[in-house]
């Protein structure tokens, strides 16, 4: 490109400022990062092309990566190539130019030439860059080579060209190739080998999924499509009913126009509106009036997870922080946090997800966080959860009005956990949700894009197949609500079982009308036995007896039918069920078709391995049990410390002096609260978040309407006369003991002897009990 004197410069000047030195040594990009920032300029790109009216047919980036040998021996590049518009001369020079201004820090990804500089230094000694455009006969070229830089000890770089080929004339090709050799082995080895490969694939499908999405980009990995992410979310028709605020959809859309404001490009910080230059570098010329919105979406996962829920933060396109937690948490005006969600039993973690962009906070200069102290980020949270607490009881406590904020509603609708339609989770057929078999199931083919499991329908049939368990209905024969692919295919009807016996005729099965038992048929594998064998089992439940027998097998090779009847006094008149007998038989299954024996594998061992992973409710896990009792407790503290308070003034004299000295030692260990405090704690109702175990079962003995009749616990209270009441009340309170002892003493239990068996078997039947119970 010519310059004013009309001819083509022999190089170009990217001098950093001193200010640009001092920052290019501070920053330590993770390879993935460096990788990441020369995708963010070709994204620009693209993003800019398209704001200009233009159009790329098929937008693509492709990444290049060299093999180890090659790495090995100082040979090969990495090559970053798209298909956007190509730069001008002008344009190259100021986009490699580290410190260069010119790029827009809230409307583009890229942090100036100065990410590029990082980025390309850090992976390599010697980059070169080409552009094109569709009207240019020739590539435009920048060698940057830092050896040489620092032999001479200056900023210009040479201009190269080089002329298209006669392909690239008839297809008026277009766009930007970097590429980088002389490569930093340590850095470039986690990006073209082992896990780290994978692990950089992933990380682009995450960070790029939306913008992939919205702008139709595709990226290519060494050759690998990158799989743009998506959330498994419900769909926004999805709703559930709430006294507060009626029908809430299951994804709520973000859009808000947030009051426009001075921002100076130069120093990335916004203005007040009475100034006139940038307070930091006292400038005007780079001070602008800038629109701030927020767009997305936040909403309800089709599972629940420990770990992954939450919401991703954007800017411009990029994840910034994946999964943020931050919006669950309550900030007072004195800087005192109260963790909100996930509220009922946290264990099992939560469902809430969402995409937020949000452009105009600012972003650390390694782009991996949001500045949580700018102002611009106070304005998010204000909009999307309220500035007040989104549980309802705790924001009238503190005198708040009710928080009527997206992430409120969502909360309301969606904080609890029991599979039914009521709350839009799915579960089995015995009603069991979260962590059953099935749903994880359902997730992993979710994930590894069958096409079956992308809409939620067959989700919302687990949903239904689950309401209808929690009444007490059979899932009835048209339910196919959890079926998974299974051959259609059966034994022949004179095939005999494994050990020569005759199985129940076709005719005798047929007679009874089965029905299909969409929980227990799946396939089942067992990873430690060899092979894995992969077994395909066919379960169907019969009205009546099988041929006078309560349950059929009909092992094939890798196929398994299992007919059964559970009404059978086979099953009435002992605590096995059919899933249990189900189980057994398949143990030994496992075993004949891996040729192992049972010296080797027992098969109880086999047995313990398909109950973990497909039926982890059927286990007596001693740990886990103690956990849920605990979650249990937790939840009932919850619901005395949001309600209590409606009942005050509370006479302290109810309470034993032990009680009161208990919740006084933890008011203090946990708010440094004063004797005088702790009085008026009592008085208010507001001492049940102290509470231990035993006060918790006390304060159900003294205030059952809290949590009885449906508002806790599903059993009635207030309908009932003074005799009833007590019928009612007392199965839960000794419930209660037990688990109690379930999680203080049963767990930690170093003896395990009979008696200690009997009583764990109580707690763990009052445990499942309770939780039936549960409202």
């Amino acid at each position: 490109m010519p310059d004013q004197t009309g001819t083509v410069p022999k190089t170009v000047d990217i001098t950093p400022t001193p200010r640009v030195l001092r920052m290019l040594g501070q920053i330590d990009f993770a390879p993935w990062q460096c990788l990441a920032e020369l995708i963010d300029n070709s994204i620009d790109a693209f993003i800019e092309l398209n704001k200009a009216g233009g159009i790329v047919a098929s937008p693509r980036i492709s990444v290049s990566l060299l093999n180890d040998q090659e790495l090995r021996a100082g040979e090969g590049k990495l090559v970053v190539q798209d298909n956007a518009a190509g730069m001008s001369l002008e344009d190259m020079e100021n986009a490699v130019r580290a410190g260069y201004s010119g790029n827009d820090p809230v409307e583009k990804m890229g942090l100036f030439g100065m990410g590029f500089n990082i980025s390309t230094a850090r992976l390599g000694r010697r980059t070169e860059v080409w552009t094109t455009t569709s009207d240019s006969s020739e590539w435009i070229g920048i060698l940057i080579d830092f050896g040489d830089l620092e032999r001479d000890g200056t900023f210009h770089v040479p201009v190269q060209f080089k002329a298209k080929s006669e392909t690239e004339l008839e297809t008026r090709a277009h766009g930007t190739r970097v590429e980088i050799s002389v490569l930093e082995a340590d850095r470039m080895r986690p990006l073209i080998w082992g896990s780290g490969k994978g692990y950089t694939k992933q990380r682009l499908g995450k960070i790029y999924g939306r913008v992939m999405s919205q702008h139709d980009i595709t990226i290519s990995y060494d050759g690998d499509l990158i799989k743009p992410w998506r959330h498994c979310v419900w769909d926004s028709s999805r709703t559930v009913p709430t006294k507060e605020f009626g029908n809430v959809p299951a994804r709520i859309e973000i859009n808000e126009t947030l009051a426009s404001r001075k921002f100076c490009t130069t120093c990335w910080v916004w203005l007040e509106p009475e100034d006139l230059e940038c307070v930091a570098c006292g400038e005007t010329t780079n001070v602008i009036e800038r629109q701030k919105t927020i767009t997305g979406w936040i909403g309800i996962q089709r599972y629940f997870s420990k770990d992954h829920f939450g919401i991703d933060l954007i800017r411009n396109g990029r994840v910034i922080e994946s999964l943020d937690k931050s919006l669950f948490t309550y900030r007072d005006p004195n800087g005192e946090e109260l963790f909100e969600y996930p509220r009922d039993t946290p264990q099992w973690g939560g469902r809430i997800v969402g995409e937020l962009e949000i452009d105009f906070v600012r972003v650390s200069h390694q782009k991996d966080s949001f500045d949580k102290l700018d102002p611009e980020w106070k304005e998010v949270v204000e909009r999307v959860r309220g500035d007040s607490p989104i549980q309802p009881m705790i924001a009238s406590r503190m005198g708040h009005a009710r928080n009527t904020s997206a992430l409120a509603r969502l909360f309301a609708g969606y904080r609890k956990t029991k599979a039914e339609l009521k709350n839009l989770v799915p579960g089995d057929e015995r009603g069991n949700g979260l962590n059953s078999g099935i749903i994880l199931e359902y997730v992993d083919k979710f994930y590894a894009d069958d096409p079956e499991y992308q809409s939620d329908k067959k989700w919302y049939d687990l949903v239904l197949q689950a309401e209808r368990a929690s009444r007490g209905e059979s899932a009835g024969a048209d339910d196919a609500a959890g079926e998974m692919p299974i051959d259609d295919d059966t034994p022949d009807d004179d095939e005999e079982s494994q050990d020569g016996t005759p199985t129940a005729t076709e005719d005798a099965i047929e007679e009874a009308a089965p029905e299909k038992n969409n929980v227990l048929s799946r396939k089942y594998e067992i990873a430690f036995l060899p092979g894995p064998p992969s077994i395909l089992v066919e379960a169907y439940k019969h009205d009546n007896e099988i041929s006078g027998k309560p349950f059929v097998i009909r092992p094939d090779g890798y196929k398994f039918r299992y007919d059964y009847c559970a009404t059978s006094t086979f099953f009435e008149e002992n605590l096995e069920s059919p899933t249990d007998c189900l189980i057994t038989e398949l143990a030994h299954h496992f075993l004949a078709l891996s040729g192992e024996s049972s010296r080797n594998h027992p098969v109880s061992v086999v047995s313990r391995e398909i109950r973990r992973q497909y039926f982890p409710d059927t286990l007596a896990d001693i740990s886990l049990a103690a956990e849920e009792a605990m979650s249990l407790f937790n939840d009932l503290r919850r619901r005395y410390d949001d309600l209590l308070p409606e009942h005050a003034p509370i006479d302290s004299e109810l309470l034993t002096s032990s009680e009161v000295e208990r919740i006084g030692r933890r008011a203090v260990r946990e708010d440094g609260a004063t004797e005088s405090e702790i009085d008026a704690i009592i008085c208010n109702g507001q001492f049940a978040k102290y509470a231990d175990e035993p006060l918790l079962e006390r304060l159900v003995k003294l205030w059952p309407e809290v949590v009885m009749d449906e508002l806790f616990f599903s059993a009635p209270f207030r309908t009932l006369s003074e005799n009833l009441r007590s019928e009612s009340l007392n199965p839960v309170i000794n419930a209660l003991q037990d688990i109690r002892w379930l999680m203080q003493e049963g767990s930690g239990a170093v003896s395990k002897d009979t008696h200690w068996r009997l009583q764990f078997a109580r707690a763990l039947a009052s445990l499942r009990l309770l939780q039936s119970w549960q409202a």
